[in-house]
């Protein structure tokens, strides 16, 4: 997510139907509103199955049924892709109710609408084949059979409306919990943003997920680190480097017999996985014989945007701005 710079599309024109748009690319994002803006999405690569033509603006595929267009395009490496060609609004009907629950109070979605589609048009790159995957790497896309009435409701109400800071487009970014304070985005990324600090979040505190503890053998550590992690013999400590108790930590030292071995909490979680390490927020490891047990709060990187946390935040009455605004400090809501 090292975007430098707001892409910009070449001009071409949406085809007035429902849902139709071509990748032609090309409209200025200072000049077109966003909600015309396309997007281009991957579905699939390598092998996969051809779509088939529903009418001038659906296409199926994969036992799923798609708003726009379908090409095969060529990809790096040799490999073929199967892209979607889609209005920006129309991807994101496909996207609201995968992100977030379509129970959540409308401020969660609206602000989760806004967030997603500033994500997306950040990311529109027309010198590549395609710019956002149909996956967790970018955002969930599942097309036609993944949108709810509530989903389409809260992107038309937001339509066109992306975060911005003085009166650009920002980088924005979101997880499903922060564990109660949110990431610095130079913590994660080694790029610094002045609206992506790291803030007090106690909205999520409490909410479905947001504790975690998970065992880990030492040898999976051992193997996931390789010779830095075997070489200071055997593990005796682990410390958490943490500012405060609140703040969230800097680096994770294991101590051994013979030296010691520091990583941060980003490559720790990347290097076990996060389906082992479910956010960078370690707060404590307990170091048992051959194994250790984490402790943490959060799930995922945690910079920007906490879905459960703007979940409660809306039920509180907070709007769409109230929630962008206090996630994003220093930002409006501005129109593409």
């Amino acid at each position: 997510m090292n975007r430098r710079t707001f892409a910009r599309l070449a001009a071409s024109a949406l085809a007035v139907a429902p849902g139709a748009a071509r990748a032609t690319g090309g409209l200025d994002v200072e000049s077109t509103p966003a909600a015309q803006h396309v997007m281009r999405v991957l579905l699939a690569s390598r092998k996969f199955s051809p779509p088939s033509s529903l009418d001038a603006w659906h296409f199926g595929w994969d036992g799923r049924t798609y708003r726009g267009s379908a090409d095969i395009v060529d990809l790096p490496g040799g490999e073929r892709g199967l892209v979607n060609t889609v209005p920006v609004d129309a991807y994101l009907y496909g996207v609201l109710s995968k992100e977030v629950s379509p129970s959540w109070a409308a401020g969660a979605q609206q602000a989760q609408a806004i967030v997603s589609r500033t994500y997306a048009l950040f990311k529109v790159r027309p010198e590549k084949p395609y710019d956002v995957v149909a996956g967790e790497s970018d955002q969930v896309y599942g097309g036609i059979e993944s949108e709810t009435v509530e989903g389409r409701a809260a992107v038309d109400a937001t339509s066109g409306k992306l975060v911005t800071f003085d009166g650009q487009p920002a980088h924005v970014a979101y997880s499903a919990c922060c564990g109660g304070r949110t990431a610095d985005a130079g913590d994660v990324w080694n790029v610094s943003y002045p609206y992506l600090p790291s803030i007090l979040d106690p909205h999520c505190v409490g909410t479905p997920g947001y504790d975690w503890s998970a065992g880990v053998a030492v040898d999976a550590v051992a193997k996931a680190f390789g010779p830095p992690f075997r070489v200071i013999g055997a593990l005796e400590s682990v410390r958490i480097d943490a500012p405060a108790p609140d703040e969230r930590p800097t680096a994770i030292e294991f101590g051994g017999s013979s030296s010691s071995f520091e990583t941060t909490p980003k490559e720790f979680r990347s290097s076990l996985g996060p389906g082992v390490v479910r956010s960078t927020f370690v707060r404590s490891v307990q170091l048992g014989p051959s194994a250790m047990t984490l402790v943490g709060t959060g799930r995922g990187h945690g910079v920007g945007l906490c879905q459960w946390g703007a979940r409660v935040f809306a039920e509180t009455g907070a709007s769409a701005a109230d929630i962008v605004a206090f996630y994003f400090p220093g930002t409006s809501i501005g129109r593409g």
